[in-house]
């Protein structure tokens, strides 16, 4: 099987495609995510944007002028590909994600080393950053915070410190409704993009 990344192995111009060639009304009624005034709305880490049908240009709404690429991939894979289900209150690590135990290495690089080394040894950093992103704390680790990502999914930021015998390490837990909205390879995504917004890259 062929493993395709898709934050940048496939262009925006597919995604483009297929979203001008489906009717946002039927997309809206199976992903769950409202449809209004000719763009779906959504919210990402307390921002709401806008994903415009058909040319799926996305913008946020609070003047912040166009969103990352990644973030507008993400966002347009969510509307074709994802359902909304509601939180069964299990918290769930990306291994437990289906093809999870495919991509665990790569995100493992990716994104909980990306966490552990650049906040595991500022804690108030990573709460700061937290706090920033609607965080609230939760329980875990030295210090750990949940964010609500986008419809609804939970992301769980954990991090403990290092000393002088251990480096510092870190873990990403996901509410169990992710399955449902996004596929192993979009979640690794998701990383990237809480971890960028934690540095101020949006």
């Amino acid at each position: 099987m062929e493993i395709i990344d898709h934050k940048t192995g496939v262009p925006i111009e597919h995604y483009s495609s297929a979203f001008a060639a489906a009717d946002p009304e039927l997309l809206s009624r199976s992903s769950g995510v409202p449809y209004e005034d000719g763009a779906f709305q959504m919210t990402l880490m307390g921002r709401d944007l806008e994903l415009r049908w058909p040319d799926m240009t996305a913008v946020w709404k609070d003047g912040g002028g166009e969103v990352r690429p990644n973030i507008r991939i993400l966002c347009a894979r969510r509307v074709l590909e994802g359902r909304s289900v509601p939180f069964g209150g299990k918290m769930l690590s990306y291994v437990e994600m289906p093809w999870g135990n495919v991509y665990q290495k790569q995100f493992d690089g990716r994104c909980v080393k990306r966490l552990a080394f650049g906040f595991g040894n500022t804690p108030e950093r990573f709460s700061e950053a937290c706090r920033t992103l609607g965080g609230i704390p939760a329980n875990g680790g030295d210090a750990s915070y949940d964010i609500l990502f986008l419809d609804g999914l939970i992301v769980r930021l954990i991090i403990w410190e290092g000393d002088d015998e251990f480096p510092p390490s870190a873990q990403f837990l996901f509410s169990d409704n992710f399955p449902a909205a996004f596929t192993a390879e979009d979640i690794a995504v998701c990383g990237d993009i809480i971890l960028d917004a934690m540095k101020g890259r949006w």
